[in-house]
C-alpha cells in the first residue's frame, strides 16, 4: 500500500501547532494523529535523514557539529578510494565504509492547512533547509525539495521588515536607495569646502597686520 493512502484530516490536531514524538508508537498513543500518518511521518522522516544528512570519516567530527551519531554503511567505489589507473575491473566493484552520520531524536509533526507534513528533529538547531518539512501523503524520494508551512508570527513579519535594508555579506550597492531631495538647497561655503577670510580690524593694512603679528606677545 502507497503512502498516499495514508492521508487523514488529523482532527485531533491543532492547526499549525508542532507535535514531537520520540517513537511511532508514542504518536499513535497520543491521538493527534491517526496511525497511518504517524507510520508515514516517521517513514518519510527516516528516508530523509538517510538522503540529506552529512557524512562524517570519524565519529567525534560528527558529534562536533551535531552531538549525537551513528555509524552508517556507505557505498563507495575503488576508483574513488584509491588512485586512478587500476585495469582490474574488479576494482570499480561497489564497496561498503563506515562513516557517521547525526542521529535523530524524533520527528516533529504539524497539521498546516495544507495537509500533514512532518521532519526528523535532532539533538541540535538544524536550518530549515537541511530537512525541510514533507507531506505524509506521499513517499520521501531522494533529492525532493520539502516546504515552509509554519507561519511567522507578527513580530518575525516586523523584523523582516526593518532588516530588510540590511545587504546580504555578498551584495554590494554603491548608492544607497532614498527618497530624492525635493526643492532647491543650498550649501554653505565651509560645506563646499571654502575657507573663508578671516575678518581683520577696519582700515589695518597687510603690512600693518605683519607688524602687529610680529610685535605680538608669546604666550608660555
Amino acid at each position: 500500500m502507497s503512502l498516499a493512502a495514508f492521508a487523514g484530516d488529523a482532527a485531533a490536531a491543532t492547526l499549525g501547532k508542532t507535535y514531537f514524538y520520540a517513537t511511532r508508537d508514542a504518536c499513535a498513543a497520543a491521538g493527534a494523529f491517526s496511525g497511518r500518518e504517524c507510520a508515514a511521518a516517521f517513514a518519510n522522516a527516516r528516508a530523509q535523514l538517510h538522503d540529506r544528512a552529512p557524512r562524517f570519516a570519524g565519529s567525534g567530527e560528527c558529534r562536533l557539529h551535531f552531538r549525537i551519531c551513528e555509524p552508517v554503511r556507505v557505498e563507495t567505489s575503488a576508483e574513488d578510494a584509491g588512485p586512478e589507473g587500476g585495469s582490474d575491473a574488479m576494482s570499480y566493484a561497489p564497496m561498503e565504509e563506515t562513516a557517521f552520520a547525526p542521529s535523530a531524536l524524533g520527528v516533529e509533526i504539524v497539521a498546516s492547512r495544507n495537509g500533514v507534513v512532518a521532519a526528523p528533529t535532532l539533538a541540535i538547531e538544524t536550518p530549515e533547509r537541511l530537512f525541510p518539512y514533507f507531506p505524509v501523503t506521499r513517499p520521501y524520494e531522494p533529492g525532493q525539495e520539502g516546504q515552509s508551512i509554519v507561519a511567522k508570527s507578527d513580530g518575525a513579519n516586523r523584523r523582516e521588515q526593518q532588516n530588510a535594508a540590511i545587504l546580504a555579506p555578498d551584495h554590494f550597492e554603491p548608492f544607497s536607495r532614498r527618497r530624492p531631495v525635493a526643492g532647491a538647497t543650498t550649501f554653505t561655503a565651509s560645506a563646499l569646502g571654502a575657507i573663508q577670510a578671516t575678518a581683520r580690524p577696519g582700515g589695518e593694512s597687510p603690512e600693518e597686520r605683519r607688524m602687529r603679528l610680529r610685535n605680538a606677545p608669546f604666550v608660555e
